[in-house]
């Protein structure tokens, strides 16, 4: 099985740029999002944060775009905090026909999509879990017994990957996700953007992966699970008139701001794990 993961992508309306600017944004948003669906995977999933300011036009673009390269693929969108900053997320949910929470249960592994992000809260863009999908989380994962679990969240846990110690960069400490967590037996990885920059941290029998925005690190996360070894790696973007786009872009937008420490360190980029 094959899982092609895309960091906070961004995409934003730039109600007030150049010609030049904004024919610079349709380029790079629309080429990355087919450069994405062009490659084979199972799923394809977004870890939030598809739109910059969670506008309709900016659903609008990229789901029109997922659906014109991505016809034959299965596209999972999570909720990011800059997604629900401006419209209900059932409003959200019937632009994008996805689901605020759910699960799909694999041959391989369970893959779990959560929802970490408040509704309409641009001051305050920290995680929670609400209770009734916590009560849904911890039945999952008792049920899923020693198979795999890949759980999907746009913020991090606590203290596990980069910056995940500071307030609002994180699900708030007062949702004791990890505790849910540690009771699950067998493997379980969490992967998750917000924080922009890439890291690996392992915990007990969990690995964390955070992936960096698109704009500072024009790649995606490829998850592979054959033959009972689970690995995962860098696939980058090497055309390089979207690499000269996302330069120009990443320094010319509002609710952005690059990161020169986005790709970690060299541990943080890739990750082979053997089930037994």
């Amino acid at each position: 099985m094959k899982l092609l993961l895309m960091g906070d992508f961004h995409y934003p309306v730039m109600e007030h740029g150049t010609p030049e600017l904004l024919e610079a944004r349709e380029q790079f948003f629309g080429g990355m999002i087919e450069a994405f669906l062009r490659v084979e995977a199972d799923y394809h999933i977004s870890l939030g944060d598809f739109t910059n300011e969670g506008f309709p036009v900016e659903f609008g673009f990229v789901f029109d775009q997922v659906r014109t390269f991505g016809q034959a693929r299965q596209f999972i969108h999570v909720l990011g905090n800059h997604d629900t900053y401006h419209i209900p997320k059932t409003e959200i949910l019937s632009i994008s026909g996805q689901q605020r929470y759910h699960k799909i249960d694999t041959a391989e592994a369970v893959l779990v999509f959560l929802d970490t992000t408040k509704e309409m809260s641009p001051k305050d863009y920290g995680g929670e879990i609400d209770p009734e999908q916590m009560a849904w989380l911890e039945n999952e994962l008792r049920q899923s017994g020693d198979k795999p679990v890949f759980l999907f969240g746009h913020h991090p846990l606590p203290d596990t990957t980069t910056y995940s110690e500071k307030h609002m960069l994180r699900i708030h400490p007062e949702f004791d996700v990890w505790s849910v967590m540690q009771a699950k037996s067998g493997p379980g990885y969490y992967f998750c953007g917000h924080n922009h920059v890439q890291s690996i941290v392992k915990r007990d029998q969990w690995h964390f992966v955070q992936t960096a925005a698109c704009l500072d690190i024009p790649a995606f996360r490829m998850i592979e699970i054959e033959n009972g070894k689970l690995s995962v790696s860098m696939v980058p973007v090497e055309d390089q008139r979207l690499l000269e786009l996302a330069a120009l872009i990443r320094v010319n937008m509002k609710r952005f701001k690059p990161k020169a420490e986005a790709a970690g360190s060299e541990t943080d980029q890739a990750l082979t794990v053997a089930h037994g």
